[in-house]
Order: structure tokens, then C-alpha cells, then sequence
């Protein structure tokens, strides 16, 4: 359901427990995907701008920031990159906005939608299955999302969750996630000869903090987008 952006209200900064550690133990992309048997390589989007082109205008596909936390991150991104003007001419091409990152390959499975902001993990399983999709990397940016993982201090088990968070962080994990068309977080893993690793691409991410406080404010402008 299509609707405007609005421009976001200021809110209260949320601040993060001073004390609390984690371990990154698997990333996530956010990029730009297109259905290939609608749009040539050569036409497809090259950087997150390109979505605003009027030659997109009903055939893109982004999600809510209400209903995922890659679409939140996502929207902050965009927002910090562009400033909320993004948003207010992306509406102008009437985007078909989703609940889930994963609604985007929907999508572009069913020729719904051309091309899309999508989870690199969610296209390439497609991709497998013989769907018709490719990637874009942009050239300002894929964006990149940590995924931390933490042992709690009152834990009843802490050797077990020390074990966990070993095998977590171990070599056999990652090509578990790489089998399953994700990310390694170990270099010795290999990966398909289609799949770059994460230091061959263009990434930026967002400061921890810039993410809890900015994901509240956007899904509050974006709720009218959905009707939730």
C-alpha cells in the first residue's frame, strides 16, 4: 500500500546499557536486486539513487521498517546517506511497500516488481532455485548489519554457552551459513565462485546507536505507508 513519506519527528535519544558486550557472529547485506527476465544487466540500478529514477515508477519494491529490522536499518541508512528527501521522491514512484525484507523477492518472483531493496540472503537461495534474479551492489553502498550474539551474565550454564559461542564464531558454522547462502565470518571458508566476500564489495554501516534511536522515529513517519 503506497502512501507519503513523511518527514520524521525529532524523538528522545534511547540510550544502550554501558556494561554490555556481544560478538558479531554472522552479517547480513542489504542491496539491490532485479528480476532478469524484465530488466537487462545493463539497465538495471547501479546505486541506491537509481531507484528514484520516474522509469522505475510502479516497479519498485522496498519493505515496511515496522515489520523488519534489515527494512528499519535500512531506511536510517538511506535517511542518514540522503536525508528524508529520499523518501519523499522514492513515493513519487509509487513503490509496492511490504512487511518483510523477504516480501521484496516475492516480488520480483511473481513479475510483480522489477527490481527491489532486498537481503542479499533472501535473493541468493532465490537465485538457486532457478528464479530469475540477479544482484547489484551499489556503488554508494551495500549495507552491512551485524548480527551479535552474547552469553547473559545470570546464565545457569555458562560452559555450555561458552561452547555455543564457540562453534558460533568456528570455521564448521560458517560453512553451514555459506551453504545456506549466507556469509562467512571466517576467510578460510570458501565461498561459490558468484559470491563475493564482504571485503570485495563497496559496505557502510551504521553506528549501534544510530540504529536504536533511528529505527523508532522512521517506523512512526512510515506507519501510514501500511496501514499498521
Amino acid at each position: 500500500m503506497a502512501g507519503p513519506w513523511r518527514r520524521p519527528p525529532t524523538r528522545p535519544r534511547r540510550g544502550l546499557p554501558p556494561d554490555g558486550f556481544y560478538h558479531t557472529t554472522q552479517v547480513a547485506l542489504v542491496a539491490i536486486a532485479y528480476n532478469t527476465k524484465l530488466v537487462k544487466p545493463e539497465d538495471a540500478p547501479k546505486n541506491w539513487s537509481d531507484l528514484l529514477d520516474p522509469k522505475w515508477k510502479n516497479q519498485v519494491s522496498v519493505s515496511h521498517p515496522g515489520f523488519s529490522g534489515r527494512v528499519g536499518n535500512w531506511v536510517v541508512a538511506m535517511r542518514k546517506l540522503y536525508g528524508w528527501a529520499y523518501f519523499e521522491k522514492l513515493e513519487k514512484n509509487k513503490p509496492q511497500i511490504g512487511r518483510s525484507i523477504v516480501d521484496t523477492v516475492t516480488m520480483l518472483n511473481a513479475g510483480e516488481r522489477m527490481v527491489s531493496a532486498s537481503s542479499v540472503n533472501s535473493v541468493r537461495p532465490s537465485i538457486a532455485r532457478g528464479n530469475p534474479l540477479a544482484i547489484v551492489y551499489p556503488t554508494d553502498g551495500a549495507l552491512l548489519m551485524e548480527d551479535p550474539s552474547a552469553i547473559l551474565a545470570n546464565t545457569k550454564n555458562p560452559n555450555a554457552a561458552k561452547l555455543f559461542m564457540e562453534f558460533l564464531l568456528g570455521v564448521e558454522k560458517s560453512r553451514i551459513a555459506v551453504a545456506a547462502a549466507s556469509e562467512t565470518m571466517r576467510p578460510e571458508v570458501e565461498l561459490p565462485a558468484d559470491q563475493p566476500r564482504i571485503g570485495e564489495v563497496k559496505t557502510f554501516k551504521l553506528p549501534l546507536q544510530e540504529v536504536v534511536d533511528g529505527i523508532p522515529e522512521v517506523t512512526e513517519t512510515c506507519r501510514d505507508l501500511s496501514g499498521v
